[in-house]
């Protein structure tokens, strides 16, 4: 009975610890544009994102600090108010971004589990 898979990978005795190997075929390709492993921080974020995460939680708690300055009762609450609200807004970017980062991951994890369903082999990085 003469076998489906192509001579070059079939498996053979006489060729030792690389029987049955796989042929190399190039990585695969994903939608995105940083490579597989690398972390969500490596794709460079523009301006007005850097800007959106950090610079509008920091206005805010330099105007809550402003406000403070004032050293009425009524003024220090509010103060503490928006450093509390640039604070919280800061927290709830950060773990926005920390959802996202493994968002990345799992989406990593299924293209690998593609790629080993396709060649038998689980991709190296």
């Amino acid at each position: 009975m003469e076998s489906r898979l192509p001579r070059r990978v079939r498996p053979h005795a006489a060729r030792g610890p690389q029987r049955a190997r796989a042929l190399r075929r190039p990585p695969l390709r994903s939608e995105h544009p940083r490579p597989l492993g690398a972390p969500a921080a490596a794709r460079a974020a523009s301006p007005l994102l850097r800007f959106t995460r950090h610079g509008i939680p920091a206005l805010t708690v330099l105007a809550g600090v402003v406000a403070m300055c004032f050293g009425t009762e009524t003024s220090l609450i509010g103060g503490a108010g928006l450093i509390g609200a640039g604070i919280a807004s800061w927290l709830i970017a950060w773990l926005y971004r920390l959802g996202v980062a493994g968002d990345d991951a799992r989406e990593g994890e299924e293209l690998a589990r593609a790629q080993f369903e396709r060649t038998g082999r689980w991709p190296e990085a």
